[in-house]
């Protein structure tokens, strides 16, 4: 069992810090990812619960410590976005064989439903305190969770269980999978703002969406990083994450997001004639939520809607 550490009272002990929370998974490379990547179109895994889908973000470490060769930190909470095509532009990308290009279709070319994809479950997960993020119109596109120090360098990974949405395909569309790439946060203090915090606070696993033809890319930071072949250039969003207090040198996270991997059933939605991407097999989808959603949803407030007591931002 997880080493859980009560801190006081979750809002109260925000207020006084101007901090917060955020969400995460798990992967073979220990980042944070979600436990079920892939799903196919249209079914319902783990309940009786028609439309809906039973996952986990397994937020697999903390935050690095300050002193190298040292024991990670513990995390203390999380933050998730999915795209939302109602209330906000997703960078939509497709990959025919030849790699990844920038579409300017729309995202009910391809999939639905456009919002409402991620949903918190109010029940059994790490934290008590958590609640969902909307957008203007009620549209559900995440959720935060936080309130607890636990100390993964002796226990297992963190599993905050959530529910997506049995999503469909498309039927005219020439994709054969629709991955819906997530922006998250995990949190391992509350002091520390967004406009100074570095990996040893908090960790983001951030998307940029730096394939061919996206406006304003290639994606970058300052001093970028040759040996990851991470650009100079402007930033994405503000929670690309850093290393460092300047925010010049990419973050451990940096264009390492979970990612959901919707796939086609083939036999209830067989691919239309002439779609010849990937020799015949359908494209690959790739979806982004926007700059801008990121920033208004990322950050952590006490309301659904952003409104209220902001926790973090």
């Amino acid at each position: 069992m997880m080493n859980s550490v009560r801190l006081k009272q979750l809002a109260i002990c925000c207020v006084a810090t101007g901090s917060i929370f955020a969400i995460a998974s798990h992967s073979a490379l220990a980042h944070t990812r979600l436990e079920i990547p892939v799903v196919v179109e249209g079914t319902t895994n783990g309940h009786a619960q028609v439309g809906k889908v039973i996952n986990q973000v397994v937020i697999s470490h903390g935050c690095p410590d300050i002193a190298p060769g040292t024991q990670r930190q513990a995390t203390y909470g999380t933050s998730v976005v999915f795209p939302n095509a109602v209330s906000y532009s997703p960078v939509i990308g497709i990959n025919s064989g030849s790699g990844t290009i920038y579409s300017a279709k729309p995202a009910s070319d391809f999939y639905s439903p456009l919002a409402g994809i991620g949903l918190i479950i109010r029940s059994g997960g790490p934290w008590r305190p958590h609640n969902v993020k909307v957008d203007p119109l009620g549209n559900v596109d995440g959720f935060w969770a936080g309130g607890d120090y636990y100390d993964q360098t002796i226990s297992t990974p963190v599993n905050v269980p959530f529910y997506t949405h049995a999503m469909t395909i498309n039927s005219k569309s020439c994709a054969r999978s629709v991955t819906f790439v997530l922006a998250i946060a995990d949190f391992c203090t509350i002091a520390v703002p967004s406009t100074t915090a570095k990996d040893h606070e908090v960790l983001y696993w951030s998307p940029i969406p730096n394939f061919s033809g996206v406006p304003g890319s290639p994606f970058g930071t300052p001093a970028g990083d040759p040996a990851r072949k991470i650009p100079i250039g402007p930033a994405y969003s503000k929670y690309d994450g850093y290393q460092d207090v300047a925010h010049t040198i990419p973050g451990d996270g940096w264009n390492s997001p979970a990612t959901l991997t919707v796939t086609r059933n083939l036999a209830k939605n067989p691919l239309p004639a002439g779609c010849d991407g990937n020799g015949g097999a359908g494209d690959d989808v790739y979806v982004y939520p926007s700059a801008d959603q990121i920033n208004k949803e990322l950050p952590v407030w006490s309301k659904p809607d952003q409104t209220g007591t902001n926790y973090w931002q």
